[in-house]
């Protein structure tokens, strides 16, 4: 039923305005795993005599980018293969969004892969939660975390319409789409640090919040989205919780980090990431943070 609403459904409203047939050795089961404005996917098999269930993605835009970019960042520690012009098929078994719990602990290692991506000119736009998962590696008896769906990433340097995320944007992207929301920018990987402290902000705030920003977010209001924001900060009486400064920090000099500056901020912020991670702050934690501030930007 989905396969068939997601290819025979109007192109101006989801999917695809044709149908394509998918290699015959794929059985597509019974299970959608996600659905996104563009994409669905689906736990699938091969039919090949084994019992093993892996993820389908099916796009209404090509695939080859997004493939291209797993295979720059992870080479063949995970098994993509493109099957079609639109879908490729993740040969591992389907994980599961990460938990809260798993993104505060494991902070540092969603950090170095943004990083890594960074280091090849590759900026991702839509880090949030639902982007994260968690897949079960055999050899090692463990879960790994995993940042998935690049299919709105960008090289350096390019400027086009956005298409990324917007509950966890920076302030100049929200801005800008205000003023006009088909214009042009140029996104800048401090933006996918401000996304990235942005995800874990909202595992900490109040549900209230949480529910505020969703409603500004499907009603595509960006000043709306803005004003939650302000609101959470407004929201505590004494100092907010360091991350908001961090956050500010990164807006304040989004023009001004150049690659070694901002991967130092962040490489030490997440150092001190227990900290980081307390609505309510000791001196001391304000004392770092404030020390940290002024090593990468002397006043």
């Amino acid at each position: 039923h989905h396969l068939t609403m997601f290819f025979t459904a109007d192109r101006s409203k989801f999917g695809f305005c044709r149908l394509e047939p998918l290699p015959d050795n794929i059985r597509i089961d019974n299970r959608l795993l996600g659905i996104g404005a563009n994409v669905m996917v689906f736990s699938c098999s091969l039919i090949n005599g084994q019992s093993n269930e892996y993820a389908l993605k099916i796009s209404n835009d090509s695939v080859q980018k997004e493939v291209s970019i797993y295979q720059q960042l992870y080479a063949d520690k995970y098994r993509i293969v493109q099957v079609h012009s639109n879908a490729f098929l993740f040969l591992h078994p389907p994980g599961r969004v990460v938990s809260k719990e798993n993104i505060l602990n494991n902070a540092h290692l969603i950090w170095n892969q943004i990083k890594k991506a960074h280091q090849r000119r590759i900026l991702h736009r839509d880090i949030r939660r639902s982007n994260i998962i968690e897949i079960f590696n055999e050899k090692i008896n463990s879960n790994e975390i995993l940042l998935i769906d690049w299919q709105s990433s960008m090289e350096f340097g390019s400027t086009m319409k956005y298409n990324g995320t917007l509950s966890t944007a920076s302030k100049f992207i929200l801005e800008e789409l205000a003023k006009n929301r088909d214009s042009s920018l140029e996104c800048l990987p401090v933006d996918d640090c401000v996304s990235f402290m942005k995800m874990i902000l909202l595992e900490l705030i109040a549900e209230p919040f949480k529910v505020a920003l969703s409603s500004e977010v499907q009603q595509g209001s960006y000043s709306g989205i803005l004003g939650v924001y302000c609101q959470m900060k407004k929201s505590w009486k004494k100092k907010p919780p360091i991350l908001f400064e961090v956050i500010d920090f990164l807006e304040k000099h989004r023009q001004h980090f150049n690659e070694d500056k901002l991967n130092a901020f962040l490489d030490q912020c997440l150092e001190n990431r227990q900290s980081l991670f307390q609505l309510d702050n000791q001196q001391t934690d304000d004392n770092y943070f404030n020390q940290l501030t002024r090593q990468i930007f002397p006043s």
